[in-house]
């Protein structure tokens, strides 16, 4: 699967979730009570997934940029060793 899929899956199940919890929690006293630390587990893995995904999609839009454009030999070759 692409890491573009994954970004905007993860993160749309993140923003529903959210919708859905708040939902829950506005309708009961006593949400989430003895369940809070599974929410919030659930809730910062999300966010781990989502972020982790968008970062290494933008890292793969970055060097697919630089393949289409075209960077002068001597431009990567000062990357590499700066990179060293």
């Amino acid at each position: 699967m692409d890491y573009e899929v994954i970004f905007y899956v993860s993160g749309a199940v993140l923003a529903v979730s959210a919708v859905l919890f708040s939902l829950v929690a506005l309708k009961s006293d006593r949400f989430p009570g003895r369940a809070a630390p599974i929410v919030a587990a659930y809730f910062v893995v999300m966010v781990g997934v989502a972020s982790t995904f968008a970062v290494l999609h933008s890292q793969h839009e970055e060097e697919h940029h630089e393949e289409e454009v075209g960077l002068p030999a001597a431009t990567k070759e000062a990357e590499r060793e700066e990179a060293q």
